[in-house]
This record gives structure tokens, C-alpha cells and sequence, in this order.
């Protein structure tokens, strides 16, 4: 009498069936990793447009472009309480923000000399306040307060993923190891859209010559690798073209902050930027640094487009 087969899977039937499932698993991974990125991908984008949408409505107020306030008056030097509000500040009513404006404009005079800047204790609690709108999804470490920046050590802040374009002047003048005209971020000629002094010599529409959809007004950063950044104040939120995209300084001297300041983000191969007439473009990392230069003035005449 025959005997019947025990019903199941012999070892060899096991150990196909796993190895397929695991050819399956190395297959659909990445397309859901690719799927997650390009969400958060086009989150930030989202974000970007806000801002964007933000500056313009702001600009319909006013007549003039975001202001920064800066660190200290020119020529001076540098104390704690000499410290002014970024551009962000400004725009923080057109983002639904108005009490944090509010708190962050308390007893702000823009006299650095008698104690009047950011950094004084009033503003305390507002300099740690995260606003969703200004951090990347695909750098969940620039939702991370930090109390290491650069001029606010051991007072805690929040960041931002998003910096305004200063142009393509280098900073740190013959310091940086990056190339662009002469230094300018403390003086009123900067080539682009957002510097810490701008409220020296505010901004208009008709004074983006290049053109508003040939001009980048916002793009992004990585806060953790950029010591100055600070979301609201006048000396953290800028950067420069005069670096490449997704530059990340070498460990051995990761603090230079000349070299820091530039554009960077962790979607590969690329970063994101908001252009002066509020639309949204991709730039890769691989840009010729010429045409990337020339898309961050506002009036160098330079007869470039987005690519």
C-alpha cells in the first residue's frame, strides 16, 4: 500500500521560495524609496512656492522686497545683542505667523547699541519657535533645534532649510576657496535677491533687470552643515552661488563659514529653488557653475535661463 505525501514544502521548495521573495524585496525597495523621496521632494517644493508666494504678497504691501536688518551697524564691533531680523521675519504675517511676528518684533528698535537686536531676552522663546514651511521632509535634521550657531552658543534656536539668494559674490572675500566677485554681505551691492544689510537699499521689481524668471530668490540648505544657519536672524539666512550645489565641507574643517554658506540639499543629484516670479525649479548639482552664478544675479545682464 502506498503511502500519501505528507503535505508541505520540501527544503529545496523553502529555500526558492525565500531567495524569490527576497529578488522581490531588492526590486521594490527602491522604487518605494524612490516614491517616499519624490514625495518629500515635491513637499519642499510646496514649501518653496509658499515662501515664494509669501515674498510677493509681501511685496504687494509694502512695494519692496523682504528686508534683512543686520547684525551690526557697519564698521562697528561685534557684541551679543547686536543682532537683526532676517528677511524671514518679514514675511511671517503673509505665512498665517502673525504672532510669532509679533513676538520677535518686541522692543526691536534696530539700535544694536543699546541692547535693541534679536538676541536680547525678550526674543528668547521665539527664536526657538518651528514653523512646518521652513524645514525640508528630506532632511528630518533641520527640524532639530540647536544651540551651536555661530554667535548663539548655548542660546537655543530654530533653523530653516530655506535661505535667501545673496547672488554670486563669494564670501569671506580672498578666503573662501570658492570663486565669485568681491565679498559684499555687508554693504548694500550685493547682486542678489537677499543680504543681511538689504534694508539699506530695499528692493523693487524693476530693480530685477535679468528678469524675475531668470532670477533665483530662494533655494535650499542643509542647516546642520551651515553653523550660521538661524531662521530668523539677518546673518543665517542667506547663501551664495559662488559655491557649488551640494557642496559639503571636508570634515577636517567643517566650520569655515565662508565655504559653508552655499546651497546644498539631500535630494540627490539635485536642489530646489524659488525664483523672484514664485515658480519652482530643480537644479542639479552638475549646473555649469558660470549659468548658476549668473542665475543668482538680479541685474548682471547676462543673457541666461533656468535649465
Amino acid at each position: 500500500m502506498r503511502r500519501a505525501r505528507a503535505a508541505g514544502f520540501t527544503l529545496v521548495e523553502l529555500l526558492v521560495v525565500i531567495a524569490i521573495i527576497g529578488v522581490l524585496v531588492a526590486l521594490l525597495l527602491p522604487a518605494v524609496q524612490a516614491a517616499r523621496e519624490a514625495a518629500r521632494r515635491m513637499s519642499c517644493s510646496n514649501n518653496l512656492k509658499q515662501l515664494g508666494i509669501a515674498v510677493h504678497n509681501y511685496h504687494d504691501i509694502t512695494q519692496n522686497f523682504p528686508i534683512s536688518i543686520g547684525p551690526w551697524p557697519e564698521g562697528s564691533s561685534y557684541t551679543a545683542e547686536r543682532n537683526g531680523k532676517g528677511w524671514i521675519v518679514s514675511i511671517l504675517p503673509q505665512m498665517e505667523q502673525m504672532p510669532l511676528f509679533e513676538a520677535l518684533s518686541i522692543g526691536f528698535v534696530g539700535d544694536f547699541n543699546s541692547g535693541g537686536g534679536i538676541m536680547r531676552a525678550e526674543c528668547r522663546n521665539a527664536m526657538k519657535t518651528q514653523v512646518p514651511a521652513l524645514y525640508c521632509p528630506s532632511d528630518p535634521d533641520s527640524k532639530k533645534n540647536r544651540t551651536d550657531r555661530t554667535q548663539w552658543s548655548g542660546i537655543e534656536v530654530a533653523l530653516t532649510s530655506y535661505k535667501g539668494v545673496l547672488g554670486n559674490n563669494r564670501m569671506g572675500g580672498s578666503s573662501s576657496i570658492h570663486q565669485g566677485p568681491a565679498d559684499c554681505h555687508n554693504t548694500i551691492n550685493c547682486s542678489g535677491m537677499f543680504y543681511r544689510n538689504n534694508y539699506q537699499d530695499r528692493l523693487t521689481f524693476a530693480a530685477v533687470t535679468d528678469g524675475t524668471s531668470n532670477t533665483l530668490m530662494i533655494g535650499e540648505d542643509v542647516p546642520s552643515e551651515n553653523t550660521h544657519s538661524v531662521a530668523y536672524y539677518a546673518n543665517g539666512d542667506y547663501c551664495s552661488t559662488h559655491g557649488p550645489i551640494n557642496y559639503f565641507p571636508k570634515p577636517t574643517n567643517p566650520t569655515f563659514w565662508p565655504n559653508v554658506m552655499t546651497f546644498r540639499s539631500r535630494h540627490p543629484g539635485i536642489a530646489q529653488f524659488a525664483l523672484a516670479d514664485g515658480s519652482v525649479r530643480n537644479i542639479s548639482q552638475t549646473i555649469d557653475i558660470n549659468l548658476y552664478q549668473a542665475l543668482a544675479t538680479k541685474a548682471g545682464a547676462e543673457a541666461v535661463s533656468p535649465p
